[in-house]
């Protein structure tokens, strides 16, 4: 193989990288701390924030509005079914950001479990890097603690 078919690859492989970890190929609608903010600022009735972190983290620092489930990681029938309890307030107008420590895996599996139980891909959101990747010392207005 020549050297430019090489680069070529390695450039490909690079940007496909890229755009995973970007979201584009993602089954998956993310929602930034941003816009987030807004939705909670504008009117808190339009948004249901399902907070799955563990209760050490939810009570270190959530934001205001958060249902706390401690769901995370979300691999229980028990965790699964805090959840649930959920569903039956949740409006079809209504986004659902999820927050889960990180944004990764536990996100990704509330994420299916509603989908799975009947709630729209369009109204599901997972907060981007989580609880954790919030940028406190820009948003700090929404914070509870």
């Amino acid at each position: 193989m020549n050297v430019t078919k090489l680069f070529g690859a390695a450039a490909l492989t690079v940007l496909f990288q890229g755009a995973l970890m970007a979201g584009i190929f993602s089954n998956y609608n993310y929602i930034t701390a941003e816009e987030t903010a807004k939705l909670v600022r504008e009117d808190a009735s339009k948004v249901v924030i399902v907070d799955i972190q563990e209760k050490p983290g939810f009570e270190k620092e959530h934001l205001q509005g958060a249902h706390a489930t401690y769901a995370y990681p979300v691999k229980t029938d028990a965790e699964k079914a805090r959840l649930a309890e959920l569903i039956p307030n949740i409006k079809p107008d209504q986004k659902v950001v999820i927050i889960c420590p990180r944004g990764a895996g536990g996100a990704d599996r509330t994420y299916d479990f509603f989908l799975e139980k009947g709630l729209k891909k369009e109204q599901l959101f997972t907060l981007k890097n989580g609880q954790e990747g919030w940028p406190r010392e820009k948003i700090s207005d929404v914070i509870a603690k």
